[in-house]
């Protein structure tokens, strides 16, 4: 063997060598990393410099016949809820909780009416046992007459939409004129309320057990008389427009802060009453105080403002929906909640929902741009987080028990009403 093909064959030997302890020590190395990569990844996705290559898969937006499925199981739990007197609620023969769950029956995507079965005859019998001479419907000493009373039109005129002839026109007739007469007006017997002095009463309606109004009960009676058909003419709704912007952080069109020695934080939201706030005070570097705006309240100003006359133009509107974008979300009633107590965000969480949605619904818009610039669909997102809340038997109830949201019954339908909405705003 010469010299030259023995250095040959000792060179090949030595890269054949070199070659596998690369590979050995790549793959040695390789076996390492993941390890390490594996232990310290939890870690490493917290970590603000690590970025996924992508985001996380998102849940997929629900349609029509999945939302009709959530909707269907908590419209069984409120049939399987029904006394046998055809009432809902705590208390047997409540009128209010049972106009509340028969609209949530009959506005569902199953159109529930009276030939369904007892569920809706039963209910219906209850309410109309329980009208009194008046024309409201209420049981006699237990107050909230105009809450009974509202829903019940409300949960009647449903049950009469599309019919030719109006099973229960009469009926709805005396009640309208019972609601209009709780408002605080020239009219209020036995002594007329005057529009610049009583300026915290003026043209508001309250619960009817007592004469002072508020905004809630004032949106849900104004919701009543247009579902009743009271005249576009009516001085109810020129009324009802000025006690609402009383209760608006909106100095220009607000006269009865100074009344109230208060100041207004000018952004737009609303109150519950042109001296009270649900919400609190604001104490401002001055001070002086504000009351403090709430998600509930200024949606239902908002619809409240439309069905008195107001267009969505009105400056009023435009600086409630300003707050609206400034304090968007479906997870809590914003404008509730303190640094000392975040769990006052959940009081009247479902109420919140309930006349959110009704809102947008009268404001005709399929989405909200939040002061980020970030466009929500309003109907998907309420949508999820009402399922992600619904209970396992298809009901809903609120763990922070205020206005009621403890008792399962006015939550589902609290629930069911936001989510009939959302059905009916859906596109296919």
């Amino acid at each position: 063997m010469s010299n030259t093909n023995y250095v040959s064959r000792c060179g090949q030997r030595a890269w054949s060598w070199m070659l596998w302890k690369t590979l050995l020590m790549t793959l040695l190395m390789t076996l390492i990393i993941g390890l390490v990569m594996g232990l310290f990844s939890p870690w490493l996705e917290g970590h603000p410099l690590h970025q996924k290559s992508q985001d996380a898969p998102q849940q997929a937006p629900l349609d029509r016949s999945a939302l009709k499925g959530i909707i269907d199981r908590g419209a069984n739990w409120i049939i399987d809820s029904q006394r046998p007197d055809g009432s809902w609620g705590s208390h047997a023969g409540d009128p209010g909780i049972t106009a509340m769950a028969l609209k949530a029956l009959v506005d569902s995507p199953r159109a529930y009416r009276e030939e369904d079965g007892p569920f809706i005859t039963a209910a219906v019998q209850s309410l109309l046992s329980q009208q009194q001479s008046d024309g409201g419907v209420y049981v006699p000493d237990q107050g909230l007459m105009n809450y009974k009373t509202s829903v019940t039109v409300l949960a009647l005129t449903a049950l009469d939409a599309g019919r030719k002839e109006p099973r229960y026109r009469a009926q709805v007739a005396r009640m309208r004129d019972y609601i209009s007469g709780l408002q605080c007006s020239e009219q209020s017997t036995p002594v007329p309320y005057d529009p610049t002095t009583h300026i915290s009463s003026w043209g508001g309606i309250g619960y009817g057990s007592d004469r002072r109004p508020d905004l809630s009960n004032t949106q849900l009676a104004l919701e009543a008389l247009t579902a009743a058909g009271l005249s576009e003419d009516s001085e109810v709704w020129k009324r009802a427009a000025q006690f609402i912007s009383r209760c608006q952080n909106r100095k220009i069109t607000n006269d009865a802060l100074a009344a109230a020695r208060k100041t207004s934080t000018e952004d737009g939201g609303f109150y519950y009453h042109p001296d009270e706030s649900k919400a609190g005070l604001v104490t401002n570097e001055d001070g002086s105080q504000s009351f403090s705006s709430y998600g509930s309240m200024t949606y239902a100003a908002v619809k409240s403002m439309i069905y008195a006359g107001l267009k969505s133009d009105d400056p009023r509107i435009k600086a409630a929906v300003l707050w609206i974008r400034n304090h968007w979300t479906v997870d809590e009633n914003p404008g509730m909640a303190t640094a000392q107590n975040p769990d006052r965000g959940q009081m009247g969480y479902y109420y919140y929902l309930a006349v959110m949605a009704r809102a947008l619904q009268v404001l005709e818009v399929k989405t909200v741009t939040d002061v980020a610039g970030q466009e929500h669909q309003w109907v998907q997102e309420l949508a999820t987080a009402l399922l992600e809340r619904q209970n396992p038997d298809g009901s809903w109830s609120n763990p922070i028990d205020r206005w009621w949201e403890g008792d399962p019954v006015l939550a589902t339908s609290y629930a069911l009403q936001a989510l009939n909405i959302c059905y009916q705003t859906m596109e296919d």
